[in-house]
């Protein structure tokens, strides 16, 4: 928690501390992988990320095709990457394809900071076996928040829309994101990432005090609420720090001036 004193004497403030600060917003990101081509490193078809281009470094692995513009038979979809499975007779080594995605943050790492990472992916599923959908991730510094089954069609051999969600505090400078295939086998038709990142609340600091009538107005900027008011009469090794009124949910209050001299300071939850 982060503290700013002023002392008061004889009713009247003698000092203030006043300065201006800017709030900063969350910032949100969104990248729209269609593979509409081979090109690798893709970058996304679609994409609104104000810090920068994320790419998607595909990696195919054993027996897979590569990047196939449809697959005949199984619906309309295209741009597609068949990534390959794990080889039956090298299991000693992993053999699976994989997708490594690297995401500008546009909210700068540090602090009480996080970022909530969304993901769909769209991919063949048959089962048994065979084209499971079973995706393994690799998100440094995240904590898995759950997965959902967007879209499911019906029958065998079918377009399946999976969305996860995770969060990474403090937010990273970048996203590291790896999608690893299934041991047997995974085909991609795309991937959407979504990034939502809170930056590090600003300290906590009193830009304004003046009298008004009989009390003290109060005004801060920063830290997180709800926020604690509290007086001392001296800052010596006698002297305790009082709370006055109950917790204040905003940036400013008002406290009644009493004493001929005293220290108030505001804190934050934080």
């Amino acid at each position: 928690m982060t503290d700013r004193e002023l002392n008061g004497v004889a009713g009247v403030l003698c000092a203030c501390l006043c300065a201006c600060f800017s709030t900063q917003a969350a910032e949100s990101s969104y990248q729209d992988w269609q593979f509409t081509n081979r090109f690798n490193p893709a970058v996304p078809t679609e994409a609104t990320n104000t810090s920068g281009v994320a790419t998607a470094a595909v990696v195919v692995g054993f027996a897979g095709a590569g990047w196939q513009l449809d697959l005949p038979g199984f619906g309309e979809q295209t741009g597609l990457w068949d990534l390959g499975l794990q080889n039956q007779s090298d299991l000693g080594n992993d053999t699976r394809g994989r997708v490594v995605l690297g995401i500008p943050n546009p909210v700068a790492a540090g602090g009480n900071s996080y970022t909530d990472l969304g993901l769909r992916v769209v991919q063949f599923f048959v089962g048994s076996g065979f084209y499971d959908g079973d995706l393994t991730f690799s998100i440094p510094g995240a904590a898995f928040l759950g997965r959902t089954t967007i879209e499911a069609l019906p029958g065998t051999g079918s377009w399946v829309e999976d969305a996860f969600r995770w969060r990474l505090e403090p937010s990273p400078q970048q996203v590291s994101l790896s999608i690893t295939g299934s041991v047997n086998g995974t085909f991609l038709d795309r991937i959407i990432v979504e990034t939502v990142s809170v930056p590090a609340p600003l300290k906590l600091m009193i830009t304004s005090v003046a009298k008004s009538n009989q009390n003290l107005a109060i005004s801060w900027v920063g830290g997180l609420p709800p926020y604690q008011i509290y007086v001392a009469s001296n800052l010596l090794g006698g002297g305790l720090w009082q709370p006055v009124g109950l917790p204040v949910p905003g940036t400013n209050a008002e406290i009644p001036l009493a004493g001929p001299a005293g220290f108030v300071r505001v804190r934050g939850s934080n």
